[in-house]
């Protein structure tokens, strides 16, 4: 009987991992995200490894359409004082799934207000002038 069970509790991690891996390509930096020195793959989420209840990045995410949107980099979801793109690495809000991050240092989690980053002091995306 314990072999089941462990069968059935591996399967469902595996699949619970599947189900999220794909947000983590939407979002600069997605598998870099680090929080209290721990690596966090289910950014959106309250718990590490991407179960249970979304936290207030997350939840701005699939307002987003679980896409990486100007309004959703230049939010702070967290209320920490740097936006979500400062703390993933997109300060200037210009990234799109596929390229690479300005930064790929320093990256903080921007569900978590206890989270910050140390790069950069601006929490407001860059603005064109003409």
């Amino acid at each position: 009987m314990a072999p089941r069970f462990v069968g059935c509790v591996l399967g469902s991690m595996a699949l619970g991992a599947a189900g999220f891996s794909h947000f983590m390509k939407e979002i600069p930096n997605g598998m870099s995200v680090i929080r209290n020195s721990e690596s966090w793959y289910g950014v959106g989420h309250y718990l590490a490894m991407g179960s249970g209840p979304l936290n207030p990045f997350g939840k701005e995410f699939k307002t987003a359409g679980y896409q990486w949107t100007p309004e959703l980099c230049a939010a702070d979801s967290d209320g920490d004082g740097q936006s979500n793109g400062l703390e993933l690495g997109d300060p200037e809000c210009q990234w799109t799934p596929g390229d690479v991050p300005s930064r790929s240092s320093e990256i903080s989690h921007p569900g978590f207000a206890d989270s910050t980053t140390s790069a950069g002091t601006s929490a407001e995306p860059a603005t064109e002038t003409s």
